[in-house]
């Protein structure tokens, strides 16, 4: 079974406020820029036309519903 173009785009958004996340901790993103400016600069171009703050609230709120336990 194949992933929509919504799953995949989901998929993206989470792994880049991950790769965010782990570039602001070793200091390589610009002073200022947001999370979301991020996620827009570096989502793919099949996928932008996917991209919207409602996808974007999704993830967010899904990651922060959740507590990451690191074993």
């Amino acid at each position: 079974m194949a992933l929509t173009n919504r799953e995949q785009t989901l998929i993206i958004v989470s792994h880049l406020v991950s790769l965010y996340s782990e570039k602001t901790e070793e200091g390589k993103i610009p002073q200022g820029q947001s999370v979301i400016d991020f996620i827009i600069k570096n989502i793919p171009q099949e996928y932008k036309s996917e991209i919207s703050m409602d996808i974007i609230d999704d993830v967010f709120n899904f990651i922060a519903s959740r507590p990451m336990e690191l074993s």
